[in-house]
C-alpha cells in the first residue's frame, strides 16, 4: 500500500472544496432554523446537532483528508 504525500497546495485546495462543500449543506439546512417551522423540538434539536457537526468537520483530527460527514437528521 503506499501513502500519497500532498503538497501544501493540494491539502489548501482539498480544504478549501470541502469547506465549500459543508457551507452548501449548512445553507440547505437553513431552513430548519425559521421560526416558523413545523419541526418539532426534538427535530430541532436533531437538526442544531447536524449543523453543529457540519460546523466542527474542520477540527477533525484527519481534516481536510479524512473527514467523516455527519448525517442528515
Amino acid at each position: 500500500m503506499t501513502t500519497e504525500i500532498l503538497t501544501p497546495d493540494q491539502l489548501t485546495d482539498i480544504s478549501n472544496a470541502y469547506r465549500s462543500e459543508r457551507n452548501l449543506l449548512l445553507r440547505e439546512s437553513d431552513w430548519t432554523h425559521v421560526t416558523d417551522t413545523k419541526l418539532t423540538a426534538e427535530e430541532q434539536t436533531a437538526w442544531a446537532n447536524y449543523r453543529q457537526a457540519l460546523r466542527d468537520i474542520t477540527t477533525q483530527p484527519g481534516f481536510p483528508t479524512d473527514i467523516i460527514w455527519p448525517e442528515r437528521p
